[in-house]
């Protein structure tokens, strides 16, 4: 399943009354539903992926995204291939974005990104919907 697809299967999803869980729809797609409280943005990560591209859908809430490329970025923690993910050290400028009920952000893997921050001077409630589509 390409990420257009994925998005549309999305959409035609009731995301909002599926339980937390992990959802396999393919060899190339799974999504999870997730529900947590942002946090600081000094408590996340600024990650990658290898094998998957992200789609980060917010169903309920509000969350702040940083981003930035990859490219010349400070390795953290090495590449682990079993969890597909790898932790950079922060630049100093990225770019923020704030997603609400309904917004989705498709972050491939040339795409750092940190999410779970707070949207506004406090933290909330989210449900968020993080699909992964195969790209390699």
């Amino acid at each position: 399943m390409n990420l257009q697809e994925a998005i549309q299967y999305l959409e035609g999803q009731d995301l909002a009354g599926m339980p937390v869980g992990t959802y396999q729809v393919d060899d190339g797609f799974y999504f999870m539903i997730q529900e947590y409280e942002t946090k600081e943005p000094d408590a996340c990560r600024l990650e990658t992926h290898q094998c998957y591209a992200d789609i980060q859908w917010i169903i309920d809430g509000a969350e702040a995204i940083d981003t930035v490329s990859v490219a010349g970025l400070q390795e953290e923690v090495a590449y682990d291939a079993a969890k597909d993910v790898a932790f950079w050290q922060e630049p100093q400028e990225m770019c923020r974005m704030v997603l609400t009920s309904g917004a989705y952000a498709v972050l491939p893997p040339s795409i750092a990104h940190k999410p779970g921050m707070r949207a506004g001077d406090t933290r909330c409630h989210v449900k968020k919907c993080v699909g992964k589509v195969k790209v390699r």
